[in-house]
């Protein structure tokens, strides 16, 4: 169940220094400046990750550090991160959206799980299991006739009495697997297999909305406001599930419903997809590219080549993508079966 990390035997890794360069300030704020300038606690936890990964402690704290500092109130263990934080109408900076984002929260979770393992710090393993506590108590509902599912945020996503609007990507198989290993009395197996139920209920011909509901009684189905498209939020799911360890159960049981057509090599890839027809429009971002390289290599054995940068002018989006799908491909990290991260496996063979 421990982090490996092959001795962080690691070597340059060109994108994340230049993601670092382009996007961290010095004090550990990530900027989405295609955005506006603001900070979310989605890019802090990519952050954190990548930061680990690279094997850049120094980062790391520094990430950290900001995200307790800026979003959770000083007190990480104890507060959920706001999602949003920029610059308010009155001039100042700070916090714009307390809401949490519960994809943000697991990513954030499970990085301070493989830090306390890959860095022996405590610290770090207290904050993780302070805040999977907390991930369970207010991110997660008991649906009716299904179980335990991850809502996006702790409010504004209970619809009424029957509805719950979510999002499918904010779901990756491999950190819930994880959670289920360090707290199996938790909620975690459980939503997994949901999380399988779930894209089982909703793959169209492999095509993945980016948003569904769940209606009491009828279940899963496409949410007709904001998942017309499978696109720059969806788009994870197949990183996601494409980066599982193949001794991972559930692998095998969602691949059925991953083969959207509209992503083989054979094709230019889309921007989106209408989930109501599969007609596809629009051209990917470069992002796309890299976060289908791991899917394109599991499904038809292609290799996609990495890049060696990537303009800025690509945004900080299509950057973390490019992190995570060429990042797996150059096999930077890999996930074990047990959903425990693996670093520095390339640059040891090598």
């Amino acid at each position: 169940m421990l982090a490996r990390a092959a001795e962080l035997c690691t070597t340059d890794w060109p994108l994340w220094g230049e993601f670092a360069e382009t996007n961290i300030q010095d004090d550990g704020r990530v900027i989405d400046r295609g955005a506006g300038g603001i900070s979310t606690s989605e890019g802090q936890s990519y952050a954190l990750f990548f930061s680990l990964v690279a094997g850049n402690r120094q980062y790391f704290d520094r990430i950290l550090k900001w995200t307790n500092n800026n979003l959770a109130q000083g007190e990480l263990g104890k507060n959920l991160p706001a999602w949003k934080w920029g610059h308010r109408d009155d001039g100042s900076w700070g916090v714009l959206d307390k809401n949490s984002a519960s994809d943000a929260d697991l990513w954030i979770t499970y990085s301070l799980f493989q830090a306390a393992d890959i860095w022996q710090e405590r610290a770090y393993l207290d904050t993780a299991t302070a805040l999977l506590s907390n991930i369970s108590e207010h991110e997660i509902a008991v649906l009716p006739e299904l179980g335990s599912m991850l809502l996006p945020a702790p409010y504004g996503f209970a619809l009424d009495a029957n509805t719950w609007r979510l999002n499918p990507s904010y779901l990756p198989i491999q950190l819930l697997r994880y959670f289920s290993e360090v707290n199996p009395s938790g909620p975690w197996g459980e939503l997994a297999h949901n999380t399988y139920q779930m894209l089982s209920a909703t793959s169209r011909r492999g095509v993945i909305p980016d948003w569904l509901l769940y209606r009491t009684k009828t279940g899963f189905e496409v949410d007709s406001e904001q998942g017309k498209f499978s696109s720059y939020e969806a788009i994870r799911v197949y990183l996601w599930w494409a980066m599982l360890n193949p001794q991972e159960p559930l692998f095998k049981a969602i691949r059925p419903y991953m083969g959207a057509t509209q992503f083989a090599p054979t094709h230019v890839l889309p921007e989106r997809i209408n989930t109501a027809n599969n007609e596809a429009s629009g051209q990917a971002p470069v992002g796309f590219t890299a976060a289908l390289a791991p899917y394109r290599f599991i499904l038809y054995g292609t290799k996609t080549a990495t890049p060696n940068s990537l303009s800025a002018s690509s945004g900080y989006y299509n950057q973390v993508l490019s992190l995570f799908g060429y990042g797996w491909m150059e096999q930077r990290f890999r996930f074990n079966a047990d959903g425990s991260l693996s670093i520095g496996e390339k640059n040891c063979q090598d």
